[in-house]
């Protein structure tokens, strides 16, 4: 069959049109990034661009970084950690992110997800993580080179399955986390520690 000129450029909108409804939300995209690690150890920046404001002095402009890991799919850490606006969290894999795994077993490879929240009046819980949203970079450092992570799109069910998981070990460790937060000259918000306990 062959379309004239003008039905081709229509044949051609309507497909461009399916695809843009295809791609993933924007926004949804801009709140969750997924990494690996093997044996080497390696850093992860969090960087606060001051999405929510820039204020230092208004717990609303800090974000949180909701961290999760997993070996072999099994959950072996998790914890959160906020960030004060225009300013940066730095943790280190071995000492910060895998330093106490759950299982007594610090695993020899992973993967890592975070998902980016508003700073609340509740803090950072990483076991109640509601509404995902924008506000903080990640820059990975392995082997002396510098990556920025890219954004991926997370689904409602596995929201649900880290806030979960997350619960897990807070109950088995008795109430607390075991990713710790590392390093940061930031503020804090007035009377807020990181990790803080529901």
């Amino acid at each position: 069959m062959v379309l004239s000129i003008s039905k081709r450029f229509v044949f051609s909108g309507v497909c461009s049109a399916a695809m843009l409804v295809m791609l993933p939300s924007k926004g949804n995209a801009q709140s969750f990034t997924v990494d690996y690690f093997g044996a080497a150890d390696q850093t992860y920046d969090f960087v606060n661009y001051g999405f929510h404001g820039a204020n230092e002095f208004s717990a609303a402009s800090f974000e949180c970084a909701n961290i999760y890991v997993f070996h072999d799919q099994d959950p072996v850490a998790c914890g959160s950690c906020f960030v004060s606006p225009n300013g940066s969290r730095l943790l280190d894999l071995h000492t910060n992110i895998i330093g106490a795994p759950v299982t007594g077993v610090r695993p020899a490879n992973g993967v890592i997800k975070v998902v980016y929240t508003q700073f609340t009046t509740n803090g950072c819980d990483p076991t109640n993580v509601k509404v995902p949203s924008p506000g903080l970079k990640t820059f990975r450092t392995k082997s002396g080179v510098d990556l920025e992570l890219d954004e991926v799109s997370l689904s409602a069910a596995e929201l649900a399955h880290l806030n979960g998981v997350c619960s897990d070990i807070f109950d088995i460790l008795s109430g607390s986390f075991n990713v710790t937060c590392g390093s940061s000259l930031d503020s804090h918000p007035a009377g807020v520690r990181d990790n803080n306990k529901r």
